[in-house]
């Protein structure tokens, strides 16, 4: 009878411990899922180019000699290199049309002062002039070059270098000012795959 008067009390010290256990191993499980995460989106500069690699189907050689490029020259651009390369993802994914044969994954037209070689296609209901490059150096310097002669990108200047969202927001359009896209949403589209492609990690470094 003595016995019998103890269950109560181990079942509930028994009930107590597996209410540790699982905390702890839930707080366990959401750990690894934070750590997964960060893994995930982060990265050197190999990494993170196989990473845009396998998401756009591009070529990793490829795509990490642009990577690698916009964060050597990101200081004499002006431009964080996370934005640099989502401008690219987001306007040739590294394999368009344009960027396969113009070497342009930015989608600059040959507008004035312009003098370079081009690339006609067909665009926007008629044939258009592109800007042409011979390098991933020649592409992100003119891109810098592109900004800094449009007075209305005067802003982005004045950002720090590794300020994605400032960058972005001097460079979308306004009531006042024309954007580097006419798509009103074009500056939440580019900060979306900074995120999802964890191109922020290249601002770290």
């Amino acid at each position: 009878m003595k016995n019998k008067t103890n269950f109560p009390a181990i079942g509930i010290i028994c009930l107590f411990a597996l209410l540790l256990v699982s905390d702890k191993l839930i707080s366990q499980s959401e750990n690894n899922t934070n750590n997964s995460i960060d893994a995930l989106l982060s990265g050197d500069i190999p990494t993170v180019s196989a990473r845009i690699a396998t998401m756009y189907g591009a070529d990793p050689e490829v795509v990490e000699r642009y990577v690698q490029a916009s964060v050597n020259l990101e200081s004499r651009v002006g431009i964080a290199a996370p934005v640099i390369i989502a401008i690219a993802i987001h306007e040739s994914s590294f394999k368009s049309e344009l960027f396969i044969h113009a070497g342009n994954p930015f989608g600059i037209k040959a507008s004035k002062p312009w003098v370079g070689p081009t690339y006609s296609k067909w665009d926007d209901g008629k044939e258009t002039m592109f800007r042409a490059y011979n390098s991933p150096e020649e592409a992100i310097m003119d891109l810098g070059v592109f900004v800094k002669s449009r007075a209305w990108y005067d802003d982005v200047l004045d950002c720090p270098v590794n300020d994605s969202r400032c960058v972005i927001d001097g460079l979308k359009k306004t009531d006042d000012e024309p954007g580097y896209s006419m798509n009103p949403v074009w500056d939440e589209a580019i900060m979306d795959i900074i995120q999802k492609v964890g191109l922020q990690a290249l601002a770290t470094r």
